[in-house]
């Protein structure tokens, strides 16, 4: 508590003490431009001046231009990543992209004279432009590049701007995180990640006196108890012992899990890492009601998002803490399967997908002995975890159509326990592609329907789920994927996937080259005697089928896309290359050899040798 000298009123933000210390010395922050009226909040006297304006006949005050002075490049800038100011930099010279300082040096020329001549990096193998083979992939799985290997921060550029219901929070709060947010993200505006500003409020009200409301509280509460399970689990984990690290602090804790910080790291995530991995139902997403993992997981996939573009990491160990306690939620987790017709996600469920994403969230970072916990450890504890509660069996009780208010809560539940399923599925399709990892998980596991459309899924509300479910009544249902996989293998099953192509999406195809990825590794492991490399092959040229007979639908999604699926081309390049390479066994590729590892390197350089084969030694 922080407790003020003069009238011994307490506080239990410092932030809130000198705000209310300046009722003491009569200083004001602001004052009116049209009545010289003073306030004593910056953001009060903003809104009065806009009335005031309106009130003389005036313009409106010119905006105050928002985030902090720009440190970086111009794309850097744009795509709120870090820069190193070189010429080009590095991300824009791994990433083949034009590197300008242009709107930099033209509002700061006295900033120009520092690293812009210095000699600009190497350049590395491989493909320089978006249009070529392996663009992504070269630049996903090259070893310089530390951070934002799925591109997230391009990611949130383009996605829509989302915030949580202000309902959510004190109103007191929404006014701190345009100040707070300055501590985590350098040139980074409030308004990117909010939709509505906070609603207005009379500037005479003041806002001290009003009372926190019951939601407000209970958030403040499930902080407060995520911040004493970390502690706990931090402890108990005796890191002291091995000289790792010292136990999580209360303190920097404290400073991080506030609300606040909450709505603008919920929203970070929304908008950014949950393209992909899209599991979780933003539009009715409840901080208050979800439980502890699952909180805990979003606000820190958003806050290493957010602290990422600022260069200042979250508290030492922090992540691993809360893996640690998000697995052990995990395992406490009842084998019982869950039942059908809830109208919201279960606590089961939501510790899955917070395991889920944290498992997502400690690949980013790259360190060896990371991946290697989560790879061995960690992915087989969730895949037998959802298998036991037959999640992989997932199919919708109820047919896509009109529904009010309550029924579309239904029908959202179901399709959660798909997307569950689904995503899992690729979370271990990508182990396999990338790192040789053996699949914990077999295709012909997955009889759950193929999830929806992401429009459809993102619906805000019944209302617009209807009018979207109302256009695609006329599509053809599909089979479940394992039966979809079946018959991407049989050599007669023409008639039926041409029927079925109709109805598919990115997401539905990204499932399919994962699950054809999946069976190529087994059968030249030798694990399936009953697939030859050959089948496969021509499962890859059913799907390339299917997507060529789709090119302009494909052309126009993959250009609105959000995440992974919009790379599902150059995962089946990337199949093709590795099948015609099989019976060679590996013709000097690390990465034929199937052994697992917990790098990128051998998949990289396998990369770059099928895309620029005149540079191969």
């Amino acid at each position: 508590m922080f407790q003020c000298s003069q009238c011994n009123k307490s506080y239990q933000r410092r932030s809130h003490l000198l705000r209310h210390e300046v009722t003491h010395t009569g200083a004001s922050s602001s004052s009116c431009p049209f009545c010289n009226k003073s306030f004593l909040k910056q953001e009060v006297a903003r809104r009065h001046s806009k009335i005031c304006a309106r009130k003389h006949n005036q313009p409106p005050p010119a905006a105050a231009k928002p985030g902090r002075k720009k440190q970086s490049c111009d794309e850097c800038f744009s795509a709120k990543a870090a820069c190193d100011r070189k010429a080009p930099c590095s991300r824009c010279n791994s990433l083949g992209k034009q590197c300008s300082f242009k709107e930099q040096l033209a509002t700061s020329p006295e900033d120009s004279n520092s690293e812009i001549g210095s000699p600009s990096p190497p350049l590395l193998r491989g493909p320089r432009n978006k249009d070529e083979p392996f663009f992504f992939l070269s630049h996903f799985t090259d070893p310089s590049v530390k951070e934002d290997r799925l591109a997230i921060a391009e990611t949130a550029k383009r996605s829509i701007k989302r915030s949580l219901d202000p309902l959510y929070f004190h109103p007191e709060d929404l006014l701190f995180p345009i100040d707070l947010m300055s501590n985590y993200m350098a040139g980074f505006s409030v308004a990117d990640l909010f939709l509505q500003p906070p609603p207005t409020m009379n500037e005479q009200f003041d806002m001290s006196f009003l009372s926190e409301s019951a939601c407000a509280t209970r958030i403040s509460t499930k902080l407060s108890d995520i911040m004493i399970e970390l502690v706990e689990t931090s402890r108990s984990m005796e890191l002291v012992s091995v000289g790792q690290q010292n136990p999580l602090d209360t303190t920097e804790l404290t400073s991080l899990l506030s609300v606040p910080n909450l709505s603008i790291f919920i929203s970070a995530f929304f908008q950014s890492l949950h393209w992909h991995l899209p599991i979780v139902h933003f539009p009715t997403f409840d901080p208050g009601m979800v439980s502890n993992p699952l909180l805990l997981a979003i606000f820190l996939a958003g806050a290493t998002y957010a602290s990422s573009q600022d260069g200042k990491p979250l508290a030492t160990g922090l992540l691993d803490v809360a893996e640690e306690y998000i697995f052990r939620q995990l395992a406490n987790l009842s084998a019982t399967p869950s039942p059908t017709g809830f109208t919201h996600p279960l606590p089961t469920l939501e510790v899955i997908q917070g395991a889920l994403i944290i498992e997502m969230l400690q690949f980013g970072p790259g360190e060896t002995g990371t991946r290697r916990r989560i790879r061995i450890i960690r992915h087989p504890c969730v895949m037998s975890t959802i298998r036991s509660l037959g999640i992989f069996q997932s199919k919708r009780g109820m047919a896509l159509g009109a529904c009010d208010d309550a029924t579309w809560r239904a029908v959202i539940a179901e399709e959660v326990c798909v997307r569950i399923a689904c995503w899992a599925f690729l979370a271990d399709g990508f182990l396999t592609v990338c790192f040789n990892n053996h699949p914990a998980l077999s295709i012909f596991e997955m009889d759950c329907d193929f999830p929806w459309s992401s429009a459809l899924f993102e619906a805000e509300n019944a209302s617009s789920f209807n009018e979207i479910a109302l256009a695609n009544t006329s599509v053809c249902p599909l089979p479940s994927l394992r039966d979809f996989i079946t018959r991407l293998l049989d050599e007669n099953a023409t008639g039926d996937l041409v029927q079925w192509s109709r109805s598919l999406v990115g997401e539905h195809f990204l499932i399919l080259i994962y699950a054809m990825h999946s069976l190529a590794f087994q059968a030249r492991s030798g694990l399936f005697g009953w697939i030859s490399t050959n089948t496969i092959k021509r499962a890859a040229e059913n799907w390339r089928g299917i997507w060529d007979s789709l090119a302009g639908i494909m052309a126009k999604e993959k250009a609105q896309q959000l995440g992974y699926p919009k790379h599902a081309e150059e995962l089946w390049l990337l199949l093709t290359a590795t099948l015609d390479r099989a019976s060679g066994r590996g013709m000097g590729s690390r990465y034929l050899e199937n052994a697992a590892t917990d790098d990128l390197e051998n998949l990289n350089d396998f990369i770059r040798n099928i895309a620029t084969p005149d540079k191969t030694q």
